[in-house]
């Protein structure tokens, strides 16, 4: 009983002291007015921030680009976050919509720093953010940062354009993975993380604001980019190609939205053929992944074979699979193509038995076979375990492949 006792005062402690941390931010957060340079950041000596940074609240009544940033002569640099708050069934969540450990406009602004904080975001009405700022580096807290807060504009113009600018281009049949669509046919799904990288928008209001972000930033302004396509039903393809329609990247903000036309460049393609057999008895793993450079590029047949375009180089290339376990070698892929790319008729062996997906074989793949497996593949998987893998029933370490 007394030990009983003295579980439920550790467990109502341990909930208490949870409940505390997480109920920190709001406790000792304090609320930030427009124009406010009342407010310091002493981070040696405040009690008032969570993770050694003070945290502010901020509701705004007008939907706008707001801007914190910091007044210092102080040499040591500066960072600050941007927060908001959901919850859902009753947990509290805390997602950063942005981050500044520098002002690159430092000068537009009374002169702060080259260090200190800048950060710009566009904020809705009625919705309540969470600063959090404080120093960049936990070696050199030192001194007082005087924040203010101001708003850059609010939203009484309207967007009017949307110009996106992207030097990168695609290849074909690179950077993306094979899918299948509705009717059974396969297409090439790309990847278009390399464009968003490198495309940056230049957005222009009525009132002639104009801004421009940076090549891969999420927001323009403070104003959130969403990037929509629809491969699935509208295939991409080089431009040279006849299935060739478009290959379309809607770019929205706000309420306006710009297609983007990503460019697929042909270069050179080779086919690859090749083979993947059992490691056992020498026949041919149907269902086995292709993978290189994290993509599938072909999964064999029940002849075990594959074949697959792709541009001359050499790659590491990884054979995956259901009951297979992993293996990885190295594969050339010839310029001058023709047989050079055949490799069927030197098949790679892998092997099988992995049933539990672990890339080991051991006791519990042996289990497996024994409750699940019955006539001829029990018969080969157990035989395969005594006479390949050596392995003995009284023997549960796992022996690696």
């Amino acid at each position: 009983m007394k030990t009983k006792k003295a579980l439920a005062a550790i467990l109502c402690v341990l909930m208490i002291f949870v409940s505390l941390t997480f109920g920190m931010l709001t406790a000792y957060a304090e609320t930030v007015t427009l124009d406010d340079t009342t407010l310091g950041l002493d981070i040696v000596s405040s009690t008032k921030g969570y993770d050694d940074n003070v945290w502010f609240i901020f509701t705004p009544t007008t939907s706008g680009i707001y801007t914190l940033y910091g007044l210092s002569s102080n040499t040591y640099g500066t960072e600050a976050y941007l927060f908001e708050k959901t919850e859902v069934n009753g947990k509290k969540t805390y997602t950063q919509l942005a981050y500044s450990n520098g002002n690159p406009n430092y000068a537009n602004y009374e002169g702060a720093g080259r260090r200190q904080f800048c950060l710009a975001y566009h904020m809705t009405a009625g919705k309540t953010y969470y600063y959090a700022a404080g120093w960049n580096d936990e070696t050199k807290m030192k001194g007082t940062i005087t924040v203010r807060h101001i708003c850059e504009s609010y939203d009484t113009a309207q967007l009017v354009s949307i110009v996106p600018d992207c030097d990168a281009t695609l290849t074909w049949y690179t950077g993306g993975r094979w899918e299948t669509n509705e009717a059974g046919n396969p297409y090439y799904y790309y990847d278009i993380s390399k464009i968003i990288q490198n495309m940056s928008l230049t957005i222009t209001f009525d009132d002639g604001t104009v801004i421009t972000s940076n090549p891969g930033s999420s927001d323009v302004g403070g104003y959130p980019i969403k990037y929509n396509h629809n491969q699935s039903e509208v295939h991409w393809y080089n431009s040279e190609n006849p299935d060739y329609t478009a290959n379309t990247l809607t770019v929205t903000v706000l309420d306006k939205s710009v297609d983007y036309n990503v460019v697929i460049e042909q270069g050179a393609m080779f086919t690859v053929k090749g083979k993947i057999i059992d490691s056992y008895d020498s026949s041919p793993v149907s269902g086995a992944q292709i993978v290189i450079n994290s993509n599938t590029v072909a999964t064999t047949g029940s002849d075990g074979c594959f074949s697959f375009p792709y541009s001359p180089g050499t790659y590491t290339v990884t054979i995956k699979g259901s009951g297979i376990v992993k293996r990885t070698f190295t594969l050339g892929i010839d310029a001058q193509g023709g047989d050079k790319n055949d490799h069927t008729s030197t098949p790679v062996s892998v092997v099988t038995g992995d049933y539990i997906a672990d890339d080991i074989i051991n006791g519990r793949d042996f289990a497996y076979i024994k409750r699940n497996l019955s006539g001829a593949d029990y018969t080969k998987a157990k035989t395969m375990f005594y006479d390949t893998v050596g392995f003995c029933a009284d023997n549960y370490e796992p022996l690696v492949l």
